[in-house]
């Protein structure tokens, strides 16, 4: 359980530095040259859901048990398959890779503590 739980975090917290790399400098995730007024407000609407949701993730297992941890991870789960789902429409093979395995992560660590 211990791993289990090491492993969640060490996801959450991946995915709390992406959203921040997002936010701060979007053209490294997006690849662009000179990000465009919408890839920076695109790029800070990614930081304001990740980085709550990644801590989230992180800190609830090692807090609460039961349904409340649950609904957390599987929540933060659910957000990972949608940017896997963009991973697959934009062609980001690392992108689907990461937000894939932390999804996993997230929702075997909930089973976990269920």
């Amino acid at each position: 359980m211990t791993v289990l739980l090491a492993a969640n975090a060490l996801a959450a917290v991946a995915g709390i530095a992406f959203a921040l790399v997002g936010g701060v400098r979007p053209a490294a995730l997006s690849e662009s040259g000179t990000p465009s007024g919408g890839e920076r407000f695109y790029g800070w609407m990614y930081a304001v859901r990740g980085v709550p949701l990644g801590v989230a993730a992180a800190v609830a297992p090692l807090v609460w048990a039961g349904a409340v941890c649950s609904l957390v991870l599987y929540t933060a789960a659910a957000a990972q398959v949608g940017d896997a789902a963009i991973g697959v429409a934009t062609r980001k093979w690392t992108m689907i890779a990461g937000a894939a395995v932390a999804a996993v992560l997230h929702v075997a660590t909930a089973v976990a503590i269920r």
